[in-house]
């Protein structure tokens, strides 16, 4: 074999690689989705029925916490908001249900034991110390599923499914510029949520450095992935040079 074959044949095995590298996740990959169930309403991915699952437990634990704060918050506003969230968590509850119950897939009938710790938490607390607890621990959940809703409405096969995720998307940022025009949602609210007596990471305000930082990495990130497509380039012009027939010398 020829030295520039020899070399491009190095170069393609390079980048024949490079899509396989392990951690690479591809978004468009049907498989993330998980297995497919069919049911009465149409096939239905692993990520539709987590969706169902996680707003049951949206419910359980916001439905009541709003209708505390009839009792125990201090401000008005706060007393405002957390009847509107019970009002339209109560809604959401009846209508996942419904459809949960048409499409075999079983819902939680107690929060989890994160939510149940922010209840606990809250059911300590009155008057601003309540207020706080209660537009932070519920705006942090709310921006947790958020982006969760949104990539079953996206990408999802079943109408019904479609159809409730949009609802759910609309209910869900109502809720967050809810729970932000109390004045209270601090880092903790923008944070992911965690259990309570667990410190949150910092929320990233404006800060693309710190915000890259915070994300998660399940392989190599694109500019890796760029400084390797060069180094392997630069390696096979370095061997083309070295190996290419020379004239004759006179």
């Amino acid at each position: 074999m020829s030295a520039k074959r020899f070399a491009a044949v190095a170069l393609a095995v390079h980048l024949l690689l490079l899509p396989v590298l392990p951690g690479v996740a591809h978004a468009d990959d049907p498989a993330e989705a998980g297995p497919v169930q069919q049911t009465p309403l149409g096939p239905i991915s692993a990520l539709d029925k987590e969706l169902l699952v996680k707003v049951r437990l949206a419910g359980l634990w916001e439905m009541p916490m709003g209708e505390e704060t009839k009792t125990r918050a201090a401000s008005t506003r706060v007393k405002e908001v957390g009847a509107q969230l019970a009002s339209d968590h109560m809604f959401l509850d009846e209508r996942v249900v419904r459809l949960a119950s048409q499409m075999g897939v079983t819902l939680p009938n107690e929060p989890n034991a994160d939510q149940q710790s922010w209840m606990a938490e809250m059911r300590s607390l009155t008057g601003t110390a309540f207020d706080d607890s209660f537009a932070n621990r519920l705006r942090a959940a709310h921006g947790s599923i958020f982006p969760a809703i949104g990539t079953v409405r996206a990408n999802t096969r079943n109408e019904a499914i479609r159809q409730f995720a949009q609802v759910c998307n609309q209910i869900v940022l109502k809720h967050m510029t809810l729970l932000e025009s109390t004045n209270m949602v601090t880092d903790m609210g923008l944070s992911k949520p965690v259990a309570a007596g667990v410190a949150p990471a910092a929320a990233v305000r404006g800060d693309p450095v710190r915000a890259s930082a915070q994300l998660p990495s399940d392989g190599p990130s694109p500019l890796v992935v760029l400084l390797m497509c060069l180094a392997g380039a630069v390696v096979t012009i370095g061997i083309l040079r070295v190996l290419r027939p020379r004239g004759d010398v006179k």
